[in-house]
């Protein structure tokens, strides 16, 4: 799964991005100081694996991540090759998930592409150049799916899908059913993507406001590091922005993508993986490794808090918490998996 951060120039995408993933990528008060995508990790913070680590002491502690792209500034007209338009919308077409980044601060070193902060007028901006971008790949591929008799349900779909964003949609609204957006998505269109709107504002109190968005503060969040957490709360509550920082943002994508933790046991290390929620024990175990899927038998199963709340595996195993399932099994956010297989 990939998170693609985009917006105007000079809204803090470049420092959202370092912030998430500590890559270090160039953020400068000036247009287009990203040109190339910027690719790095982020971790997702997670209370149960800690206090795994906490009571198993491993040598090893890993927690599950989720690639972000930082990709280059979008400017008006970019559907039609303006700016880095081309480049940008090849990057994004790679995503699943889109942080659509909103300024939402005054700073006179850090010019604003259109000279004054009104984040409903840049949110649009962004929106309509993906719509736009969206109508002209439907539009190809309709001239040429409409001479191919089996092509039928897809140009059917594609013609619903221009009708929708000529119209002036920027959302699907529940006009679609999660197949036939996973269709459109699968065609390299951006709309259907899943997207957070992140509103970045001043490391002080702000009455800037965009509809839906997670309030956040770059710039706050940048000197937070020396504080404790129960301090960070507070500043950004006295900020008047979400108080979960950038570790409420990063967890409400992995909701928006639709993806459960599991957790697994071995050797020295206790680790945290992702999956897709309705993922299956063999489809866990492939995240794993393709051979111990390959070679599946038998999964143990038992709940990351059932194991904390009995202490260790055998008595949490005594008390019958602990099971054994088949590949069929639907994983739970929060199992504990150990594969037998050949």
């Amino acid at each position: 799964m990939k998170i693609g951060i985009v917006g105007l120039p000079n809204v803090g995408k470049s420092s959202l991005f370092n912030l998430l993933t500590r890559a270090g990528a160039a953020a400068e008060a000036y247009p287009f100081t990203t040109i190339d995508a910027n690719h790095g990790m982020a971790v997702l913070a997670d209370p149960v694996l800690d206090r795994l680590g906490q009571m198993l002491s491993p040598q090893k502690l890993t927690h599950a991540r989720i690639e972000v792209i930082d990709i280059a500034g979008l400017i008006k007209d970019a559907h039609k090759g303006e700016g880095l338009g081309n480049r940008f919308l090849g990057h994004i077409r790679d995503v699943d998930l889109i942080f659509h980044v909103i300024r939402g601060f005054a700073d006179a070193n850090i010019p604003h592409v259109f000279e004054t902060v009104e984040p409903c007028r840049d949110a649009e901006i962004i929106l309509a150049e993906l719509a736009l971008a969206d109508l002209e790949i439907a539009e190809r591929r309709l001239d040429r799916q409409r001479k191919l008799p089996e092509a039928r349900e897809e140009v059917a779909l594609l013609e619903r899908y221009c009708k929708l964003i000529a119209a002036g949609a920027v959302s699907l609204n529940g006009s679609y059913t999660d197949e036939e957006k996973l269709c459109l998505k699968a065609l390299g269109l951006l709309i259907p993507r899943a997207r957070i709107d992140v509103l970045n504002l001043p490391d002080s109190t702000s009455r800037v406001a965009a509809e839906g968005a997670y309030r956040i503060s770059v710039g706050l969040e940048e000197g937070l590091e020396d504080f404790s957490p129960e301090e960070r709360t507070q500043l950004r509550k006295e900020a008047g922005v979400n108080s979960a920082g950038l570790r409420g943002l990063i967890e409400r994508a992995r909701q928006a993508l639709g993806l459960i933790r599991f957790y697994t046991i071995k050797g020295d290390e206790v680790r945290a993986w992702l999956i897709a929620a309705g993922s299956s024990a063999v489809q866990a175990a492939g995240t794993i490794h393709t051979d111990i899927a390959d070679g599946f038998i038998k999964a143990e199963v038992l709940g990351a808090t059932d194991l904390i709340q009995a202490g260790s595996w055998r008595d949490a195993s005594a008390s019958g918490k602990m099971k054994v399932e088949g590949k069929d099994y639907v994983m739970q956010d929060g199992d504990i998996l150990l594969v037998k297989f050949r």
